[in-house]
Order: structure tokens, then sequence, then C-alpha cells
């Protein structure tokens, strides 16, 4: 059994909050202190999963590459086409259930078996292959109607963002059968998943043709931020066939648009996986294929080279089947039929292909062809153990700075108790008169507090917030709007703009942090810059500037010994460039004002919240202090000597159970 990084942190985390929650109860601390702090950084791992989200075309093959990864050919559906068009999440839970939220917000919650199941609820039929079935969904599920949806002006957008032509006799169909109350909006599948992959979760997001790239949801999904403050997804698989062409220019185009929709930090979790590894087709090439796709994907994205991966979900398929139902592999080689109902006889044709393949290579090695020599090639063949491992170094590194952050809090925290006791045993020793300069230091600590309300404030301002942006409107009017762009210059300039907003915003994010660090903890802003669909406002601008023009033709008139001519006219689509050009770069602006607004607007109210938090932080402090002195005085007041040393006595105690637990920390 690989070492599953996630569990082993989970379990740790798990282990020490115990630990920290007991030694405070025993010590009967009433303050607070970094508690949230520490419950928010521990949250992650107690409550929260390490997701692993899978992009691709539609051929991709994500959901047996999931299904494979899983263990378990049956969770997801598998086809040629559509098969899901929403994000499904496949959770650990120790009994099988699906979660499907539909479009009209109403639950259901299939419980029991589900294999096979989550196909029959969610796919999409056949006979709707050929349309945009996403597009169309959110059109639905917004409350549009038929005609609507079926307006000529909506049909040639969808045609437009999707590059497929519809037949409007079937879009009318789909619509009729699919009413908002049938369309999933969110799967969830819960299932006992092998050790390996406890603790995560894994998400099959729509897949995507190769021309338009990841849908906005998705693409929110994939850079969001979770309720803990953390990544909502912490890493990232590029589907590839290998079978496919690895240059196509549809592939190169649709790679280029998925990476220019994510955010940097995203950029630095995605992985690229070649699947179909084991095919002919594949390791003929596959020493070219791997260096063409190195040269095309991962030096070009900062794709770490270790991250490029091929693995064969099949293999990977066959060998869980063959092992946990105890199947002979020269037995299954040898048959000609599927070796039971739940396999697909054409994908178990492909299957026995590839043993012979196996067979085929151990008889070169000159090794016995026999059940244990047949798994461990498939297994080898399928390449997942190469996949897991890399994954799971990931998960350490990624993972070991938030839990050496968490345990470097709790110090902190235990720390300020023993600080806490240490001047409670001074106060008890110096009496009253302490007591009462300290009450003085609380009082002059409110002043200070507000003194330091009012400079964060003036600091993070809306007026000065604003003015980090102000560049973007300066950019617009200096680089976008100017006469000699070109659409190439546009797209160019419109790229930098956003990444320097994105740059700005983190700087400021970041800023906050260091200023709020004693008070709250500051994470990664939401506030989501929109980027412009570029091609979809290059076939708006086209429309806008096409008009028709007049051309006179010729045409011959039969007669009895020659043919005569005549002239004619017709009206023929025109494009005006200088027009196109022109509303190109209005409607460009015009989407980056919007989007800058609101952009702005967000960042503002994400300020203003940390700066009311910071002030809920320091209030609550103080008056947790005075309620202490207070009550520290009242022992003090009641207590004879002897009971004073008694109460300090306890109090070391106290203290020297605190160490002893920073002490326990060090080993973790």
């Amino acid at each position: 059994m690989k070492q599953n990084q996630f569990l082993y942190y989970r379990r740790a985390v798990i282990k020490i909050l115990e630990e920290y929650h007991a030694v405070r109860r025993k010590n009967n601390v009433k303050d607070k202190g970094l508690s949230a702090s520490i419950e928010r950084k521990a949250a992650p791992f107690v409550n929260g999963y390490f997701t692993l989200a899978i992009v691709g075309k539609m051929s991709a093959g994500k959901s047996t590459f999931i299904n494979a990864f899983l263990g378990n050919k049956n969770i997801l559906p598998t086809g040629h086409f559509q098969t899901t068009c929403v994000l499904t999440k496949i959770e650990y839970s120790e009994k099988e259930s699906i979660e499907i939220i539909y479009g009209d917000g109403h639950k259901e919650t299939i419980n029991g078996d589900i294999s096979g199941k989550l196909g029959k609820l969610v796919a999409i039929e056949d006979q709707y292959s050929s349309l945009p079935v996403n597009d169309i969904n959110k059109l639905i599920i917004k409350g549009w109607n038929k005609s609507k949806i079926c307006d000529p002006k909506i049909v040639k957008g969808l045609e437009a963002t999707s590059c497929r032509e519809i037949n409007r006799q079937l879009l009318e169909q789909y619509i009729d059968s699919h009413p908002k109350s049938k369309i999933a909006k969110e799967v969830t599948i819960k299932y006992p998943l092998q050790e390996e992959c406890e603790g995560w979760r894994i998400v099959d997001t729509p897949g995507v043709e190769a021309v338009g790239g990841i849908d906005m949801e998705t693409m929110e999904f994939l850079t969001a931020q979770n309720e803990y403050g953390s990544n909502n997804v912490d890493a990232i698989i590029f589907l590839h066939k290998g079978t496919d062409n690895i240059e196509d220019k549809s592939i190169n185009d649709f790679v280029k648009d998925v990476f220019k929709s994510l955010s940097e930090d995203a950029k630095k979790r995605i992985f690229f996986v070649v699947t179909n590894a084991a095919d002919d087709t594949f390791q003929n090439i596959e020493e070219e294929y791997m260096r063409k796709a190195k040269a095309l994907f991962v030096e070009p994205y900062g794709i770490k080279e270790e991250r490029l991966i091929p693995v064969d979900s099949l293999m990977e398929i066959l060998y869980h089947y063959a092992v946990e139902e105890g199947k002979d592999a020269v037995s299954l080689m040898k048959s000609q039929n599927a070796p039971d109902s739940s396999w697909n006889e054409k994908v178990w044709k492909i299957c026995r292909s590839l043993l012979r393949d196996i067979r085929d290579t151990l008889e070169d090695a000159n090794k016995n062809i026999n059940n244990e020599n047949l798994l461990a090639m498939v297994r080898d063949w399928s390449n997942f153990d190469k996949l897991r491992e890399t994954l799971n170094e990931f998960v350490k590194s990624e993972k070991t700075n938030a839990y050496n952050d968490l345990i470097q809090t709790i110090r902190e925290d235990i720390r300020q108790c023993i600080d806490h006791r240490k001047n409670d045993i001074t106060l008890l020793q110096k009496g009253l008169e302490a007591m009462q300069g300290q009450e003085k230091a609380l009082g002059d600590a409110m002043l200070e507090m507000n003194n330091t309300l009012n400079t964060i404030r003036r600091k993070f301002s809306k007026e000065t917030v604003a003015e980090r942006f102000n560049f973007i409107e300066q950019r617009i009017n200096s680089q976008i709007l100017a006469n000699d762009t070109t659409y190439k210059d546009i797209q160019r300039e419109t790229i930098n703009l956003y990444d320097l907003a994105d740059e700005k915003k983190n700087t400021l994010f970041a800023q906050m942090a260091l200023e709020f660090y004693k008070f709250v903890h500051v994470g990664t802003s939401k506030a989501f810059f929109k980027r412009p669909d570029f091609e979809a406002i290059e076939k708006q601008a086209t429309e806008a500037a096409t008009g028709t023009r007049t051309e006179t033709l010729t045409r011959a008139i039969p007669g009895i010994c020659c043919d005569d001519h005549e002239e004619y006219t017709v009206n023929v689509p025109n494009i005006d460039n200088n027009k196109k050009l022109q509303a190109f770069k209005t409607m460009s602006v015009r989407h980056i004002r919007q989007e800058y607004s609101k952009f702005k607007n967000d960042i503002q109210e994400e300020v203003e919240f940390y700066i009311s938090k910071v002030g809920e932080s320091l209030v609550s402090s103080i008056e947790t202090q005075e309620k202490h002195l207070t009550e520290l005085k009242n022992t003090y007041k009641v207590s004879s000597p002897e009971q004073l040393q008694e109460v300090i006595k306890n109090t070391n105690y106290e203290i020297a159970v605190f160490e002893q637990f920073i002490k326990s920390l060090e080993k973790c």
C-alpha cells in the first residue's frame, strides 16, 4: 500500500489537536488565545480534502481515468461523447451514495450499491451528443423558455461558442424533455475508496471541446478558495489522450486557452497526464511523443518535468479487477468473452488485446507466461504507481508547510499561556498595587487600539485601494484604445493588464496579511477579474461590421443558335474591416471596464471585512484580559498568605504541564 501523505497528516493533526485541547482543559484555560487560528489551520486536514481536479477534452477518457485512479471501473459512466456536463465530486465514505442537486434546487439521494447508476441519472443521451448541452442547460436553469433559447441570434451564439452546427428540431426536442427539475447542477458521490485515496476528493470537470476552453463555473472552481481559506483545488490533472496527434492545432489551442484561464497559483499545481499509454499507436512513438509533449506543454507553461506522466487507465482497471476478484490473468487473456456482466464487450476486447501484447513482450524477454508475471507487467504498463508517487510527493511538499505552520501556531498559543501564568504569579506576589497598574495599562491599550484601527482604516481605505488600480483605466486609454492597435495588440495588452491587476491584488492582500497577522488571518482574495472571451467578441464585431454590397454579374440566355448574355445584380456579404476592428476594440473595452468595476468593488468589500475583524479581535482580547484581571484581584483579596502560596504552586505546576507539551511538539 502506497503512503497516503494527506491521510498521514490528517491523523497527525487530529492527534495533536486532541492533546492541545486536553492540556488547555487540564489547566482550565479560559482565554481563547490563538484557538480560532489553530482550528482554522487544522480544519483543512480534519474536515477538508486533498482535492484533485481532472480537466480534459470530452474524448480524453476522463471518466475511465478517474475510475482507474479510484480502483473501480463502474463509479463514473464512460463513453465516447459527453457523459456528464456538471462538476462531479467523488469523496471517501464508508457507505455508498449519490447526491444530486437539480436546477430547480431539489436534491435526490441514492443510497446502497451505486455502480453504474450515475449514468442513468445524469449522462447525456446519445441522440443529443451533437448539442452543446452544457450551455443549453445553463439557459434552462436560468429560466429561459424554448422560444427564447431557439431565437436565431441565441442559436447562432451557441454555435459560435461551441463550434457546432445546431439542429433546430433536436434542440427543441431536448428543451421539451429537459426541464430544470431534471438537469443536474451538482453531483457528489460518496464511496468506500481504497485507503490510498482516503481523505482525497476527486473532481470530474465537464468535458470541453477543443475550442471554447473551460467554462466559467469550472474555472472559478479551480481558482477559488474554500471556507478554510486554502485552495479549493490542491492539484489539477490536465488529461490528454496519447493516441491523439500531440501537434494537432485544436489541441494546442485548447491547452493554451485553459492555461490562459487559470491563475498563476493554479498553474503551479498542474500535472500533465497522457492516457492510453499501453496502446500500440502510442508505444511505437512514445519517446518522440513525450519529447514533443514536453516542448509543447511542459516547458512553455512552467510545469515540472516529473509531472508529465504517461498512464493507461484500462491496464489499471484490469489489474484491480484481477486482484480483487481473484482472477487468473492467463485465463483472462485466453477468454473470448468478457468475464462477467460488469464489463463492456468492446472495452474487454481492448483489454484482452493488451494482455496478448504483454504476453508477446514476456516471450521476447524469455519470461514465463504466468499470472504473476502478467499482472506485474499490467501494473507496470498502467504506470499509476508512478502517478500516485508523484502526487503524494506533491501533497507532502504542499501540506508540510501548512502542517508546520499549524504546529508553530500551537506552540505560540501555549507560550502565551505560559506567559500569562507567569504574569499571574508576579501580580499575586506584588499585590493589588501591581494589579491596578495593569488595569491602567489595559486602559492605555484601549486607546492604542483605537489609534491602530484608525491607522489601518486610513492605509486601506476605499480610496487608497482604488488608487492601486488606477493604472487599468490609464492602460486602456494609452494601450488598447490607441489609434494604431491591431487585434493582437488588444489581446496582448489586455492579458498584460489582467496579469498586472492580479499582481496588484496579491500584493495588497500580502501587505494586509503582514499588518493584520496579530489579529486575524488574511486569506487570498476571492475577487475575480473575468477575462474577455475574445473569440466571442470577434464574432460579435464581425456581425456588427457585416453589411451587403451589390455586384453586377452576367449570365447566358439560351438561344436558338448561340447564347445571348444579360447583366444581373446580387447582394453579397461585405465586412468593413475598419468597422470590425473598431467594434472589437469597443466591445473589449466595455467588457474590461464592467468587470473591473465589479473586481474593484469586491476587493474593497473584502478589505472592509478584514478591517472589521481586526477591530473585533482587538476588543475581544482586551475585554478578556480585563475579565481575567478582575478574577485575579478577587482571588487575592479573599486568600490568606498560605492560600496564595498554594495558588502560586498550582500555577507553577500548570506552567510545567505547558512546557512538557511544547517539548512533545518538537517530535512532530
